[in-house]
């Protein structure tokens, strides 16, 4: 299977909860910037890392994130990768947020691996590499 491939179909949808909106019914930039985490580590749980892994020895380095359009309650979206690049001891996620037809926002994070005896990078495993290299 192809990167891009498996990128394009690497999706989750999320159903937006009240108390995550302001006023006027639009979703907070917060809860948005969480919702994307939940998207990078379902992608590592994809990828063969295991869930324990990404909880000890991941931590985000690096965030941006492009608020593109409005993003309100009611509505279901679709998020979903677009591009990921392996580093020696970081891993960068490119990301994507749709609501309905209308692209709301773009993201991109960067992982580092740590030791977390040392908590300095270290190499990304061999198994996730290997796991992205089969894509």
């Amino acid at each position: 299977m192809k990167l891009e491939k498996y990128l394009k179909e690497f999706t989750i949808t999320i159903t937006p909860r009240f108390y995550e909106t302001d006023a006027l019914g639009h979703i907070n930039n917060i809860a948005i910037t969480a919702w994307f985490e939940v998207l990078r580590v379902r992608l590592l749980e994809s990828l063969g890392s295991g869930a324990a892994s990404v909880a000890k020895n991941w931590v985000l380095a690096s965030i941006a994130m492009d608020y593109i359009d409005e993003t309100f309650y009611g509505s279901d979206v679709t998020m979903k990768v677009t591009g990921l690049v392996v580093g020696n001891s970081s891993l960068k996620i490119q990301c994507q947020m749709m609501q309905g037809d209308r692209l709301t926002v773009r993201g991109t994070a960067v992982l580092v691996h740590l030791d977390i005896d040392t908590k300095k990078p270290r190499r990304i495993p061999d198994e996730l590499r290997e796991s992205v290299a089969q894509l």
